[in-house]
């Protein structure tokens, strides 16, 4: 990987100023902490951090997305989290000496903005107040991913299906005339990983809904949801 640069742009762009994490901050905290920042561009593919590296720091997507995963012991990759455009992830590692338990990747040409443990730490002192929304970012993570270990369990494929499509819905989705379609972050095969599902299940299960009226899938990429009540009915609904 090449060495990180300073983030030049970030005190005109302020490259942060989307991320909700910050969305409280004033103009001069706002600086405060892009000047700060480093960037760096990863192409599709590349690893951000591996698993077991020392943490590159508080870490923004700008531009782009990535995934988080884990290598189970039999050599399969488990999805833990995908990182879209202005999400973040780095949190925990601010306030522990811990090195990073998954890989992260870039799903498309990436752009970071990074700001070191230190750099970090000044900025806590002088606006604490952002030390209560890392804490509670870091909630918020952490109930995320209790979600994806829950839907290994017993939860049945329908319900799993459902409830990520509505996850990715707000990011990922857009308006085509009276429908929402959702153009999905990853493969077929990253999803039925994501969801810890047999890509065959994942197959089955889709069409399933598309017979249904539920979803019709426009291509290998876009879901477009053609009956988001029975969806959002379908995610509630346990075995």
């Amino acid at each position: 990987m090449d060495s990180l640069e300073p983030c030049k742009g970030c005190y005109n762009d302020l490259c942060i100023r989307n991320v909700p994490l910050f969305a409280t901050l004033n103009r001069e905290a706002m600086h405060t902490l892009t000047a700060q920042m480093t960037h760096k561009t990863f192409k599709k593919g590349e690893i951000l951090v591996h698993e077991g590296d020392r943490p590159l720091g508080f870490t923004v997507i700008r531009q782009g997305s990535a995934k988080a995963y884990r290598t189970t012991f039999d050599g399969r990759e488990q999805i833990l989290y995908i990182f879209p455009e202005n999400d973040y992830f780095g949190a925990r590692f601010l306030f522990t000496e811990e090195k990073v338990p998954y890989s992260v990747e870039a799903l498309e040409v990436t752009n970071v903005c990074i700001l070191s443990k230190e750099q970090f730490s000044s900025l806590l002192i002088e606006h604490s107040g952002v030390a209560l929304q890392i804490i509670e970012a870091m909630a918020n993570r952490m109930s995320r991913l209790e979600l994806v270990l829950q839907s290994m369990g017993g939860r049945n494929a329908e319900l799993r299906i459902a409830s990520l499509l509505l996850e990715f819905k707000d990011t990922y989705g857009n308006k085509n005339g009276q429908y929402l379609e959702i153009t999905l972050p990853l493969s077929r095969e990253g999803l039925a990983n994501y969801l810890g599902l047999a890509r065959e299940t994942l197959s089955r299960k889709l069409a399933q809904l598309e017979e249904e009226g539920i979803i019709e899938s426009v291509g290998a990429k876009v879901i477009r949801v053609l009956d988001l009540e029975r969806l959002q009915n379908l995610s509630l609904t346990s075995d």
